[in-house]
């Protein structure tokens, strides 16, 4: 047990200390995140997009460094025995596939509709679009109702469809299985920023690229960080913290219904990381001139794309057990064979639904919108269109 945080949990109350790091941890998330722009749904437009097919792929190449540092970090707390991964939801969770694939299917499609995956939402709303506001609201309500309410029974039936009744903690209890897992998805990411810096000489592509690799660095080690804060600092004997590190579906949920409760309800990790990537992206955005008021109007999607992409990040994100950050970064970061399913998922959602879409943006003149036409624009995939 290290010495700090012993120390830690002996002067202060855990839940306040673990909070107060979530926080910390949630301002460094929304500042890295709002600077890089950080958006898995431009990645996949990076790949499916005509123009996404030259030059450097800057957003596929930041969010797989980010992935790497994240597993690097994982691996070595968890051979280190500093935290115990077999208490995170990514382990202790038997492999449901259909729940994994449908929901990891359904958020990819919400991701496009939406304009932005849950985290690029959540730090644009912080920026002043209220569009994305409004959607996180969607979110949170569909999330909740899927946990809890109405829609845990689809959920739980797609859960039921096919339980492996495998669990990856015993998997994984040979830790040489972990280092192979680990290994090959490794190698899978290097493989992967390979491929997203151009075939030029290096003298032209390395510089360049540099800057999306270290906000990747930079994004992926906050995932370690989230594994101390809650494996190390609140490993306490008699008030445990879950473990967990940054994932944002249920969190953002359990935030509007802590805002509503507030008496009746406690600070948690996942609150704590919420609101302080709200603060950070805000601070952000207001400090590098960014932040600018942002609403509806004729030349932006129709609102019921917004809430139907909101939907289904909610109901998508809880039932793959995660979004693009706490499948794709913290799920992926541990291993876990579930997390991989999840991701490549969402992936091939939102990869199938702008394929789909494209073609009707594209007829309907999706670059130059008429002034004079009362009607939403189309849908909007292109990798350019960072603003939800």
């Amino acid at each position: 047990m290290l010495e700090w945080a012993e120390v830690l949990r002996e002067t202060y109350d855990v839940a306040v200390v673990v909070s107060v790091g979530a926080f910390i941890v949630g301002v460094l998330f929304g500042v890295a995140t709002e600077i890089s722009a950080y958006c898995t749904r431009s990645a996949v437009a990076e790949w499916v997009s005509p123009k996404g097919g030259h030059g450097l792929r800057s957003k596929t190449l930041m969010i797989a460094a980010a992935m790497l540092t994240a597993l690097g970090g994982t691996l070595a707390l968890q051979m280190s025995s500093l935290i115990d991964l077999s208490e995170a939801i990514f382990w202790s969770n038997s492999i449901k596939p259909v729940g994994l694939v449908v929901g990891g299917l359904l958020f990819g499609v919400g991701m496009v509709l939406a304009r932005g995956c849950i985290s690029r939402l959540l730090v644009l709303s912080a920026s002043g679009n209220m569009r994305a506001l409004v959607t996180m609201l969607v979110i949170a309500i569909a999330s909740y109702a899927t946990m809890r309410g109405v829609l845990s029974y689809p959920r739980v039936a797609l859960e039921e469809t096919w339980d492996t009744f495998v669990h990856p903690a015993d998997l994984f209890a040979d830790e040489s299985n972990l280092v192979i897992a680990a290994a090959l998805i490794a190698m899978l990411l290097f493989a992967l920023m390979w491929r997203s810096v151009p075939s030029q000489s290096l003298k032209t592509s390395v510089l360049p690229a540099l800057k999306p690799a270290t906000a990747g660095l930079a994004i992926g080690s906050l995932v370690v960080a989230g594994w101390i804060v809650t494996g190390i600092v609140g490993a306490d004997d008699f008030e445990p913290v879950p473990l967990a590190a940054l994932s944002f579906t249920a969190p953002v949920a359990e935030t509007v219904q802590y805002a509503m409760i507030f008496t009746g309800d406690s600070m948690r990790f996942g609150i704590a990381l919420v609101l302080g990537t709200l603060v950070g992206a805000f601070a952000s955005s207001v400090v590098s001139g960014r932040f600018g008021y942002q609403e509806f109007t004729a030349d932006t999607p129709p609102v019921w794309q917004y809430v139907i992409g909101g939907m289904l990040m909610g109901f998508g994100g809880v039932t793959a057990l995660g979004c693009t950050v706490g499948q794709g970064l913290s799920g992926v970061a541990t291993a876990s064979p579930a997390s991989v399913i999840a991701m490549v998922s969402i992936v091939a959602g939102a990869a199938g639904a702008m394929k789909l879409l494209a073609p009707r943006a594209a007829g309907a003149g999706q670059n130059a919108p008429s002034r004079t036409s009362k009607k939403s624009a189309p849908f909007v995939t292109g990798a350019s269109q960072l603003q939800a």
